[in-house]
């Protein structure tokens, strides 16, 4: 993880400042970040939420250009600062793309072929993001559920748009989400490089 990190040089990524051994335990030392997770102090217009996606879009690029996924993309493992800066944090969940690993992950934010543990790509981030960003422009999870077990009977229940949630959605914000949310990667906007 402190590898990684310390080759993602990025405003939008939690920067590392040094990797050491105590007692046999290893750590390492990172950028203090003050603010909240998105939609923990309510929730965010869709102005700011679109601000969101494009702010963590480009780090998640650098990752999936490097063949790694970030796995776990929720709100607790993001901060946004009072000015406005989204800083993405915690890669314990990190996997090259051509992992077939046990599924770790917020339930709630996890996509499809993660539980299932197929190959991943870039499309487990997107899906990620968008349950992120749903639950900062709504407050509500699209897919609700706190354990593993829950989540294939969760996914047979399309989530509502969120216009129907939060009035003045733009139509096309409205579309992006839901195809972010698509259960089926392959409904997902992607690019596979």
């Amino acid at each position: 993880e402190y590898d990684t990190l310390a080759q993602l040089s990025h405003p939008n990524v939690v920067q590392v400042y040094e990797f050491g051994v105590d007692a046999g335990t290893a750590y390492y030392t990172m950028e203090l970040v003050h603010g909240c997770h998105p939609g923990s102090g309510g929730t965010l217009s869709w102005r700011e939420v679109c601000s969101l996606l494009v702010q963590l879009g480009e780090p998640l690029a650098l990752l999936h250009s490097r063949r790694l996924v970030h796995r776990d993309l929720s709100p607790r493992n993001v901060f946004v600062r009072a000015d406005g800066v989204a800083k993405l944090i915690d890669f314990g969940a990190l996997a090259s793309m051509a992992a077939r690993q046990r599924p770790v992950g917020t339930p709630s934010c996890m996509a499809p072929e993660v539980f299932r543990r197929e190959q991943l790509d870039g499309r487990v981030d997107i899906f990620g993001l968008g349950a992120l960003a749903y639950f900062a422009l709504t407050g509500a999870q699209a897919y609700p559920t706190r354990a593993l077990a829950e989540l294939p009977q969760s996914w047979h229940v399309l989530p509502a748009a969120p216009s129907t949630l939060v009035p003045g959605v733009p139509p096309a914000l409205d579309a992006l989400l839901m195809s972010m949310l698509s259960v089926e990667k392959h409904g997902r906007p992607f690019q596979i490089a």
